[in-house]
């Protein structure tokens, strides 16, 4: 009993041990092919990024190129894309004229129908580089358009980046709508794609969205402009400093700067340094630094003595930008013994070093 017993425990580890060798075995190949495809992958892509350096220097040479492209099509996707960002002109024209005529566009527009969201996203992240190129633009069509009302802000933004590309006001004017509407990162992003175009956007959209009765798009719209950091035909700009909604008229205060100086504009800033509050003043002051405004003078000077002192470092900087009367009210606060005199002394001391003096 005890023998049969032994037995068939002896029978049930050798099983054991032969399932455990098995699966060793297979677990062993798996890996084999997986250090083998890693092996592949590292092995063409060094020869496909040359085959297209190649192209790109002048060579009409497609032989090879038309091989990757269709036996190791992802591989071959992969190396084209990491093109962006470094190449332009005539040579960017050319690799993507490249990825038109080897269906890769076909493809992407395909992939941008799908429901699957990772798909739609990536056909429209590649999209988004060769639509740079107007053949490629005409074959993406309107999905670009339709992309913009994706549920995926994902979506959304290569797209929009896409059509920023056109450089048609109709599609600017969409894409410029959909960044004042979208989150901060996306307004972000887009503004520094729109700020070639911030003329022609000027001449029409902006000034719609501005006379609008929707602050929080007014808001928006309005720091984009200031982060465009460049100077902006906006004739209005008076009624936003007017304006009942506070946001927007610190916004407007911030953006004066860098708008041509109306007789209105210029009373509604002085006014503001007399009688606004801290925050308002303070942006009302660097503008009237950035102008040079010489009848902001006396309300800098009160800024710099009552101020905060943030308001009093930005006053003082201000009147540092305006000799040489600026500088002689910097020196008569600087005679005191009171932390409005440091700063004043501070600001004057940067000035005049900043003059060379």
């Amino acid at each position: 009993m005890i023998r049969i017993e032994l037995s068939v425990a002896g029978c049930l580890l050798a099983l054991y041990a032969l399932f455990l060798v098995a699966m060793f075995v297979v677990l062993r190949s798996r890996a084999s092919r997986r250090r083998k495809a890693g092996v592949g992958a590292r092995t063409f892509t060094p020869q496909i990024r040359d085959a297209l350096v190649d192209y790109l220097s002048g060579s009409n040479d497609q032989t090879k190129i038309r091989e990757f492209a269709k036996y190791r099509r992802k591989e071959f996707v992969d190396a084209l894309l990491e093109f962006h960002g470094t190449v332009g002109g005539s040579a960017r024209d050319r690799l993507c004229d490249l990825a038109l005529e080897l269906a890769l566009v076909h493809d992407w527009c395909q992939d941008a129908c799908s429901k699957d969201r990772m798909i739609r996203r990536q056909a429209y992240t590649r999209l988004s580089f060769v639509c740079a190129y107007e053949p490629c633009r005409r074959i993406a069509g309107d999905l670009l358009k339709q992309a913009l009302q994706d549920a995926d802000p994902e979506v959304r933004l290569p797209a929009a980046r896409a059509l920023v590309q056109s450089g048609g006001i109709e599609d600017l004017g969409q894409v410029f709508r959909l960044a004042v509407s979208q989150s901060l990162l996306t307004r972000v992003l887009l503004a520094e794609d729109l700020r070639s175009h911030a003329i022609q956007l000027c001449e029409r959209v902006i000034p719609e969205i501005l006379a609008a009765d929707n602050p929080k798009q007014t808001v928006a719209a309005l720091q984009i402009l200031i982060a465009w950091e460049r100077a902006l035909p906006l004739p209005d700009l008076n009624k936003l400093l007017e304006s009942h909604n506070r946001d927007t008229r610190l916004e407007a205060l911030r953006l004066a700067k860098l708008v041509p100086l109306t007789p209105e504009t210029r009373a509604t800033l002085l006014r503001f340094l007399r009688e606004g509050d801290d925050e308002e003043n303070t942006a009302a002051a660097l503008t009237a630094g950035r102008l040079r405004l010489q009848e902001a003078l006396p309300s800098l000077a009160r800024c710099l003595r009552t101020g905060t002192s943030e308001l009093a470092a930005i006053a003082a900087s201000a009147l540092a930008e305006m000799p040489p009367k600026g500088w002689q009210t910097l020196q008569q606060i600087a005679a005191g013994d009171d932390s409005a005199a440091l700063i004043a002394a501070a600001a004057l001391d940067r000035g005049r070093r900043k003059a060379g003096v």
